[in-house]
Formats: structure tokens, C-alpha cells, sequence
């Protein structure tokens, strides 16, 4: 830099010059520069500047002086006239001034015009005076060497509230100015960006430095950071934070991480109500508060979310806003929010370059406390640590103070965080006023850190949602009127949770506090659980255990997509889904975030009507009059049968569905209560059952049957059989007996469960891929089939001809007296009339092939036999006895029709025969007391294709065909399905539409009746029988010689038409 250029006035001693000058040069005396950069300035000036009071101590060489001695400096000039610095300026001394060109004034009215403001107060051309003072320091002269020294941060005298007035406040009382930073770099020096030109002007009153280019007031600090935040927002095309209050989100707030670099650092002062501080603006605030100066020690938002975890950070940036109506919530997340704040800003301006090398302390803002900062000369410059944390950028000027950033956090010791906090920050208010208001807030305040819990805990927005209306100090009331509508409607839904406890006696609702406290309870899980655990383990207890579970905690189902856990995208519990990537974790606390209110299991009926498949499940027990009983049952397993189960009973099914049978309606009742245990057994619960363990969970019915529940590695099955045991509980541990019986058992020879835990509101539903349980006390038998079938004509027939043992059990034993003996001898009778050759000692029951009543009526024989008992035959589909006079029959004698249908029946009734006499006496006839099964083996009741099948006829053997998957035919065995025996057209021939097994034989309903083989007597017989034929024979040649002359007529016709005719 070159030194400044000034005349120096030389000494005139000729008297009449000095008188000339004496009288027209003016007061105003420049002051030379020594031959040095920028003039040397007396060390004795070198304090700060000040206003003289008295004018006659004035200097007489000013900065007004100054500027008023050259044109270059009369646009700067100008506006100091306009501002009404003039006076105070005259009265300034040990300053430095920059002084902007002429050219710079000018160029910076045309770059921004006129209307510029920067502050309040004067404004001239958009020149305000706190823009003015801001080019006068008040650190005393500034020399040349110093301002070419480096780095460093000058104090000027403007204020943010552009009062000048304060300039005269005594130096005791003044404020902080506005801070200025000079950088040099070779040759060049810069004033906040502006370059200094190499000229200097020095008067009485201090140095002034010229500049190219007018300096402009720094953004505040509050601008700065989002200035920062706009410019990443630029590079990186991520969000800002808005600035001010914030407004409370409905969802869980974005990670801070997200946000710009210094985002974390508004968001907090935000939340400590802060955020004044970091902006000067005008507003609402008082004159000392916008004067106020302060150093923000700026952290990264790395470093914050280094020390705080997501949920933590949530809660310091958010919690204020969103406990906005909870003034305890709301006043604890500010002390939170101030107490790490307060640890990263200080009052005044603390600049490094001023502070120097060495340990400092400054004062804490809010605290009383000092924040200690070291600074050291390194390489490459300054190095400092605030706090013992690493300092990157440093001296950042700002309107209102400076800013300094902070690479690195510390944890504060003090700082403690609780569930309570976490729900806060996830904006779960609505929650913990609830879990507060039923006495249940030591779960989420941390004073019981060593109980390990999972909270599902569903968002304001969520419970605003579900219960129509935002919940206050009626949240209770709230829960308790939306659960009450719940069960009235009878859906428990899943946005209602059915919470309503009824009494079975007086039906009578709990208070609104305790449902209130129940559902608080379910949605508190005993255990902590993270995303892997739950797919480990999805069933999940919960703290509510009620009457209506007889004390079992009521049980939370978990789902997790994919199932491995490990990467799982979707989380959801009861159908409520998880709204977090992670779940929190909060010492030995796990949070998950709900997007609703998890609904609570419903009764059993609502639950089972939302699956088609168990729709007939459900019309069995309102059938049965089981509903109410059951679903008023304390803590049950019910093994859910689907339709098909029900349909593929066949006969079975029919019967019990009979809807005016008393029989058939207990016996259904028995059946449903054989598929409600009395205990609850979750999946989780059932024993593994393999070959070298052969546990099993045995629970008793409802009935009082005996089931044993198992898993394999092919699922989970439900074993019926029977063994005895005792049992000191409902729920027993197999005997050795019975367990070397189980693990013998394949999965085949149970019931496999397709779909388990279905949860219900008094425990829970497992459904039984196909089959149901058929329990002992339900007698299912041939004449109850029959029933179900509705064969009256049947039944009548068997009383006619006395063959009602078919329908009892040939194996009774000897102790049942003469009802067994004549069961046997009748059985031996029938075919030992016949040469029986002592086999068929051994029945052990019997099937019955059972046509319709409609093709019994169509049978001309038995019409006829009706007929002749009745003395009329009054069927709706054959118009009386008239239309009957045709029937072949009706010349016969009674005693042939008697022996024809005796015949007939017999044909219908298939023994089931043995060689194994073991078998004929093993079993008992049984009854409610009785363990053993007494049920014939299904291969023995079952039709096999090709086989053959005995009957009660002499020699008459029946075959059968399976045609189509388990659909059958059944035809008389070596004769072909169509024979003409004296010119007779032959049929013999039926398919089984429907059947059923029963306790000692199975009945097959045929659409049509089966025919006796063709042998002497069993057709109408003697000179009828002759007649009958004869008139069949003339009939067809009466019809052909008809046919015969029609045609040979036809054939002349067409010949006299084609040809000439002979004259």
C-alpha cells in the first residue's frame, strides 16, 4: 500500500501572507501522515472512542472536517448530513472511520435503489444511519499494521436499533455495537468483504480508510442459519426449516438429520422459546431485547444427532409444540429444550481473534455458569475448542452478535429422558393424558427403569380419529361412549375399540375410568420386544387380565412383512400399523407408533362372521342355543370347523341340522361344546411333538372330552382320542400311557389347524383345516341317519319285515341280556336259512342302501301293497287309485307282493362281516360315562371301488364303482346293466348321492331303487304274467305292421308323382 497523499503547508514569515492566511484558512488544521502505511498512530489514542461533552475541548480537527476537505468523499458526506450525524461525529475522537468513494455511493443507489432499509431509524436513499455508524469502529485508531496483521473483528457503533442516541451514553451503560471483521491476504485488505484501497487520511480525531464500496449490515443470526439451510437446500434439494413457532405436525416429525446443517440449532431455540435472541428484526420486542448481543455456539446437526437419538431429538426440537395443551408436558420439554440450549450461547460478542491466545471464560445465557473456550495458534491459523468440543467455522459476524460452529456435542450428564418424553416428542400426548388420568403413569415416567415394557401407542391425530373428537379432561368418557356404542352394534370394528365390560348376570357396563384403564392396559405389553423378536414370537402379552379371561393376560397379535425380521418393511399389531422405520428405544422400553388405536378383540361371534368359512360354524351354535353360553364363557380355545367339515358329514349333517328334532339339537349342541376348551392355549403355548418327545397339551371341553393339542414341523394338530387319565386341572400332563399311544399317532389321525390365534375378546379361535371332533357323548346311528335322510318309507318297511336289528349294534355282549342274544340269532338266522356257512357269526354291523321315499312311491309293487292295507292309494303325483289300474301288481296276491318287497329290503342291507371274533366282543356300547369309542373302523364303513359287497339276499352280491372322486355306483355283481329275461328290458343300477357313517354302519342314500335279479317269484308270475306278455308282443306287432303300411303308402305317392301313369 502507498502512503496517503496530503499538502503540508510550509511556514510563512512574511507578516503580510500570515495575517492573509491567518484570517481565511479555518480552524480545521490537517494533521500530516508520517511516511508509513496508513499513518502510525500515538499509542496514547489507542483506547476507545468517546463523545466530549464540553465543545470548547472539542478537537479542533474532526471527521466531518475531513470529509468536508475533499470531493471525494462528499456523496458519504451528504448522507451523514442527511442522517444528522454531523454532531456526533464532531465529537468523536480516538475512532477510525471507512469512508466509501464517491463512485462506490453511486454504484450502490444504482444496484439497489432507493428504497433499500436495512433497519429502523433515519434513511437516506435508502441509507439508514445504522448503516452509516457501521463504517465508524470504536476500538480506538486502527493502524495500518494492524489492519494488515490478518484476521480481526472490530466492534463498530452502530446498534441494531439504530438509536443513535446511545452514543452518548456513558461508557458503563453502553451496548455492544454491531461487530465488523477485516481479513487481509497479500497486498489486499478486506472489510467485510469490501476492499480497502490503498489511501489513509488521519486527523485529530483518528484515521479513515477509504473503501470501494459501501458495507452493508450483517444478516442476523437467526438469517445466517437460514441462509445456510436455503443454500443446501440449493445444492442438495433438501428441506428448510421454516422459521418462527412451530406447527405441530399430526405425524412423527423428520429427523433432524434431514434438515439443513444448522437446522437442529433453530429447531431448539424454537422449542426453548429462544428464538428472539437470534434475530434482531423488529417486533414485538423491547428496545434493550433487540440491542441485546449474544454469540451463538452453532452445532451441526451431526453432532446433535451423535449424542441424541431419534427419539431424544424428536422430543428437545418438537415437544414444546406438541404439548401445547398439557402445560406440565409443555413446560418440562421447554426447561429440557433451555438446558441444552443454554449451553451453546453466551451474552456479548465473543470474537477469537479478540479474545486471543489462552483460556477464556464467558457467561453462560440462562445459567449461571461459564462456558470456557481455548484458544491456540496453529499452522494454519486459529485453533479453538468451546468447551473442550472442536470449533470449525469461527467469528461469523451478525447483526446481533457473532456465531461460531461446533463440531462436536456433549451429552449433558443431567440430562434424563423417560418414555414420557419420547411419547411427547411423537407427538402422544392424547396417550399419556390417558395413562395419567387411569392412574397407570408410572409405566412411562421412568421411575421403574429396570421393568422392561413394549408400548403400542397410537398418535394424537389417530385417537382424534377413532373417537370422533380430540380428547381433553373427557378422554375417559370419550373411550367409554365410543366403546359403548361399539358393543351395542354388536363390531367391535377397527377403529372403536370394544372395551365395555358387561356382566353376565346384571349386564351391567363398567365405569368410564375402568374402561378407561382397560384399554390403557392392552395396549402395554409385559416385555420388551424388538422387530426380529416379534417375528420370533408375534403373540404378545399384554398388562390387561380380566374375568373374561380368568386372569390370562389378553394377548396382542403381532404381524411383521417379510417375515424373517431382519429387513422387515411393515409392522403392525391387531391390524394397526407401525408408522416408524425403527422402533424406540427408551432404556428398557420399546415404543411402537401406531397410524390408530389398536382395536381389542371382539366377542366370538364377530370375530367368526368375518371368515365365510366359519359362517355355518356360527348358525350351528344359534341352532344349538349354544351361542349366548359360549360366548359368555371366561377364557375358552374354540377349534373352528369350516363349511366343508360340516357339509362332508353328509347324512350326519342332516340330521343334526334337523330343525324340529330335540335329539338332533342336543346332539349339535354336544358337537359345538366339544370344540370349546376351557382354557385358553395360544399357539405359542402348544408343545412340540416329535418322535422323541411325545408331549402334548391336553385341555377338557366344554362336553367333557378330552383333546390334546400338539405341533409338528407340518403344523399344529388337535388329537381327539380318548384315554383314561386324571386330571388334578383342566389343563393335565399326558400319562406315559397315553403319550406312547400319541407318539405313535401321524399327523393324519388328527385335526390340523390352518388358521390359529384368532384372538376373541374371552380367548381365543383356532381353525381346523377339514374334519371337526365327533365327540363320544353325540350316539350318531344308522336310525338317526335315516331321520336325517327323512326315508319314513324306509323305516316302515324295516318294522314290516322286521328288520330293526339292522339298526342297532350285533356286537352287544352277553351282560345286555335277551336284547343282545336276539340281535344275534337274527343276524345268523337270516343267512343261515340260506346255508350260511358260519362266517357271518361274525357281524359287526350294518350299511343300508336307502332310496328316497319318492322312488319307494314310484315302486308298483309297494303302491300296491299300500293300496290293498289302505283300500286307497292317495299319492299327490299319480291322480288316485284310477290312474293305478294299469299297475301289473294288481292281479297278484298279497303274499307275492309281501315276498317281492321282503326281498327288495333285504337287497338294501349290506352286512359288515368279520373273521376276527376279537373284534365282535372288543367293543362296548357306550354312554357318557364310557371311555371306549365303540365306532367301527372308517375302511370298514367306507365303499372301495371294484369291491364287492354282500347283502341280506341269498347269493346276491352288490359291486361298486367310483366313477368320479369319491362319487360311487352301485349295481348288482355278473349281471350286466341290461338283460332281457323272457324279452324283459333289465335295469339295475343307482348312484350314491349322499351318506353317512354311523356308530356301527353307514347309510347311502341312492337316487333310485335298486332291482331284484330276475329269478321265478319275483316278478308278477302264472297266467298274468303270460297275459302281460302277450299284450306286449301284439302290441309291437300291431305298431309295426302300422308302421309298415304308412310307409308303403308314402312310397306309391311318391312313385305316381315322379313317373308317367299307365293308361
Amino acid at each position: 500500500m502507498r502512503l496517503c497523499q496530503t499538502s503540508q503547508a510550509h511556514a510563512l514569515w512574511e507578516p503580510r501572507l500570515l495575517q492573509w492566511l491567518l484570517l481565511l484558512l479555518t480552524p480545521v488544521l490537517l494533521v500530516a501522515s508520517e511516511k508509513v502505511a496508513f499513518g502510525a498512530v500515538p499509542s496514547s489514542l489507542n483506547s476507545a472512542a468517546h463523545i466530549t461533552e464540553n465543545d470548547q475541548e472539542r478537537p479542533l480537527v474532526t471527521f466531518v472536517d475531513l470529509l468536508s476537505s475533499s470531493e471525494r468523499f462528499g456523496e458519504f458526506l451528504h448522507a451523514v448530513q442527511r442522517l444528522r450525524m454531523v454532531l456526533p461525529l464532531n465529537r468523536l475522537t480516538n475512532a477510525t472511520m471507512f469512508v466509501p468513494t464517491n463512485e462506490a455511493m453511486i454504484r450502490y443507489w444504482r444496484e439497489h435503489g432507493d428504497d433499500v432499509v436495512h433497519a429502523s431509524g433515519s434513511v437516506y436513499r435508502g441509507v439508514s444511519d445504522v448503516q452509516a455508524w457501521y463504517h465508524v469502529i470504536g476500538d480506538g485508531v486502527i493502524g495500518v499494521q494492524e489492519l494488515a496483521r490478518g484476521t480481526m473483528v472490530w466492534e463498530s457503533l452502530s446498534r441494531p436499533s439504530g438509536n443513535a442516541q446511545d452514543i452518548y451514553a456513558a461508557e458503563d451503560e453502553r451496548k455492544f455495537g454491531i461487530m465488523l471483521k477485516t481479513q487481509s491476504s497479500g497486498n489486499a485488505v478486506m472489510a467485510n468483504g469490501v476492499p480497502v484501497l490503498a489511501q489513509n487520511f488521519s486527523c485529530e480525531a483518528g484515521n479513515v480508510y477509504l473503501i470501494d464500496g459501501l458495507l452493508t449490515i450483517p444478516s442476523s443470526i437467526l438469517e445466517l442459519l437460514q441462509n445456510a439451510a436455503s443454500a443446501d437446500q440449493d445444492q442438495d434439494g433438501i428441506g428448510t426449516a421454516s422459521k418462527g413457532e412451530d406447527d405441530p405436525s399430526d405425524t412423527f416429525p423428520v429427523d433432524p438429520s434431514d434438515l439443513s446443517k444448522y437446522g437442529a440449532v433453530e429447531k431448539l431455540f424454537t422449542a426453548a422459546k429462544w428464538i428472539d435472541m437470534l434475530d434482531s428484526a423488529e417486533g414485538d420486542y423491547t428496545q434493550w431485547r433487540r440491542d441485546e448481543m449474544y454469540t451463538l455456539w452453532a452445532f451441526s446437526n451431526n453432532a446433535f444427532s451423535s449424542q441424541f437419538s431419534y427419539a431424544e431429538r424428536a422430543y428437545l426440537l418438537h415437544g414444546a409444540a406438541f404439548a401445547a395443551d398439557d402445560e406440565d408436558l409443555r413446560r418440562d420439554a421447554i426447561d429440557d429444550a433451555r438446558a441444552i440450549a443454554s449451553r451453546y450461547i453466551s451474552r456479548g460478542p465473543t470474537s477469537l481473534a479478540r479474545l486471543g491466545k489462552g483460556k477464556h471464560t464467558v457467561q453462560r445465557f440462562g445459567s449461571q455458569e461459564n462456558i470456557t473456550v481455548a484458544v491456540n495458534e496453529g499452522k494454519d491459523g486459529i485453533v479453538a475448542n468451546v468447551d473442550g468440543q472442536p470449533i470449525g467455522e469461527f467469528d461469523i459476524i451478525a447483526r446481533n452478535g457473532v456465531v461460531h460452529g461446533v463440531e462436536q456435542m456433549h451429552r449433558p450428564d443431567d440430562f434424563a429422558f423417560s418414555p414420557q418424553k419420547a411419547l411427547v416428542g411423537m407427538n402422544a400426548t392424547s396417550f399419556i393424558r390417558l395413562l395419567k388420568d387411569a392412574g397407570l403413569g408410572d409405566y412411562i415416567d421412568g421411575t421403574r427403569p429396570d421393568r422392561k415394557l413394549t408400548l403400542l401407542v397410537p398418535t394424537n391425530h389417530a385417537m382424534e380419529d377413532a373417537f370422533g373428537y380430540e380428547l381433553g379432561d373427557g378422554a375417559a368418557e370419550a373411550v367409554a361412549v365410543a366403546s359403548a356404542f361399539s358393543q351395542a352394534l354388536g363390531d367391535s370394528g377397527r377403529d372403536l375399540p370394544s372395551l365395555v365390560e358387561y356382566e353376565y348376570t346384571g349386564q351391567m357396563m363398567d365405569s368410564p375410568r375402568e374402561v378407561q384403564r382397560e384399554w390403557a392396559l392392552y395396549h402395554i405389553i409385559d416385555g420388551q420386544y424388538s422387530v426380529r423378536e416379534l417375528a420370533q414370537d408375534p403373540l404378545l402379552r399384554t398388562k390387561l387380565a380380566g374375568k373374561w379371561t380368568r386372569g390370562r393376560p389378553q394377548v396382542v397379535k403381532a404381524e411383521v412383512d417379510p417375515a424373517d425380521g431382519v429387513s422387515a418393511k411393515h409392522v403392525s399389531f391387531n391390524g394397526a400399523d407401525n408408522i416408524l422405520l425403527e422402533p424406540v428405544t427408551v432404556d428398557n422400553t420399546t415404543i411402537y407408533l401406531l397410524s390408530s388405536p389398536m382395536p381389542t378383540p371382539p366377542r366370538l361371534v364377530n370375530a367368526l362372521i368375518q371368515d365365510l368359512d366359519l359362517s355355518l360354524f356360527v348358525a350351528a351354535m344359534g341352532a344349538s342355543s349354544t351361542v349366548d353360553e359360549i360366548q359368555q364363557k371366561a377364557g375358552v380355545t374354540v377349534l373352528a370347523p369350516v363349511i366343508d367339515a360340516f357339509t362332508s358329514l353328509g347324512l350326519v349333517w342332516s340330521y343334526l341340522s334337523l330343525p324340529e328334532d330335540s335329539d338332533a339339537r342336543n346332539d349339535l349342541s354336544r358337537l359345538i361344546k366339544a370344540h370349546v376348551l376351557k382354557t385358553p392355549v395360544y399357539s405359542d403355548e402348544i408343545p412340540m411333538h416329535s418322535s422323541d418327545s411325545a408331549k402334548s397339551l391336553v385341555v377338557e371341553a366344554l362336553n367333557g372330552n378330552m383333546v390334546g393339542l400338539y405341533r409338528t414341523p407340518h403344523g399344529i394338530f388337535a388329537d381327539i382320542g380318548q384315554a383314561e387319565m386324571s386330571f388334578s386341572s383342566d389343563v393335565g400332563s399326558v400319562h406315559s400311557s397315553v403319550a406312547e399311544r400319541l407318539s405313535s399317532m401321524s399327523d393324519a389321525s388328527s385335526l390340523k389347524i390352518s388358521e390359529h390365534d384368532i384372538l376373541l375378546r374371552t380367548g381365543v379361535v383356532h381353525v381346523l383345516e377339514r374334519g371337526l371332533i365327533l365327540p363320544l357323548n353325540v350316539e350318531i346311528t344308522s336310525a338317526k341317519l335315516l331321520r336325517g335322510m327323512r326315508a319314513h318309507i324306509f323305516v316302515d318297511l324295516l318294522e314290516r319285515f322286521n328288520l330293526t336289528y339292522v339298526l342297532e349294534d350285533p356286537r352287544a355282549p352277553a351282560e345286555f341280556g335277551e336284547g343282545a342274544d336276539a340281535l344275534r340269532s337274527s343276524a345268523a338266522s337270516d343267512e343261515g336259512d340260506d346255508g350260511g356257512d358260519g362266517d357271518l357269526e361274525h357281524i359287526i354291523g350294518y350299511s343300508l342302501l336307502v332310496p328316497s321315499d319318492k322312488s319307494w312311491r314310484e315302486n308298483r309293487a309297494y303302491r300296491e301293497l299300500v293300496r290293498r292295507e289302505h283300500d286307497e292309494f292317495l299319492l299327490a303325483d299319480d291322480g288316485g287309485s284310477d290312474g293305478d289300474a294299469s299297475n301289473p301288481w294288481r292281479n297278484s296276491t298279497t303274499a307275492d307282493i309281501v315276498h317281492y318287497m321282503d326281498r327288495l329290503v333285504r337287497l338294501h342291507i349290506v352286512p359288515i362281516v368279520t373273521d376276527d371274533a376279537r373284534t365282535f366282543t372288543a367293543a362296548k356300547p357306550t354312554d357318557s360315562g364310557d371311555n371306549g369309542t365303540g365306532r367301527l373302523p372308517a375302511n370298514r364303513l367306507l365303499l372301495t371301488d371294484r369291491k364287492s359287497y354282500p347283502t341280506l339276499l341269498d347269493d346276491v352280491t352288490l359291486r361298486a364303482h367310483e366313477f368320479a372322486t369319491n362319487r360311487f355306483s352301485i349295481q348288482l355283481e355278473g349281471a350286466p346293466f341290461y338283460q332281457s329275461p323272457g324279452g324283459v328290458p333289465f335295469v339295475s343300477f343307482a348312484t350314491v348321492v349322499r351318506s353317512g357313517v354311523a356308530r356301527t354302519g353307514a347309510v347311502f342314500e341312492l337316487d333310485m331303487m335298486l332291482r331284484l335279479p330276475p329269478v321265478q317269484g319275483s316278478e308278477p308270475g302264472g297266467w298274468k304274467k303270460f297275459a302281460w306278455n302277450a299284450a306286449v308282443w301284439l302290441t309291437g306287432i300291431g305298431m309295426g305292421s302300422g308302421l309298415l303300411g304308412v310307409s308303403g303308402y308314402w312310397a306309391r305317392q311318391w312313385w305316381t308323382r315322379s313317373d308317367y301313369q299307365s293308361l
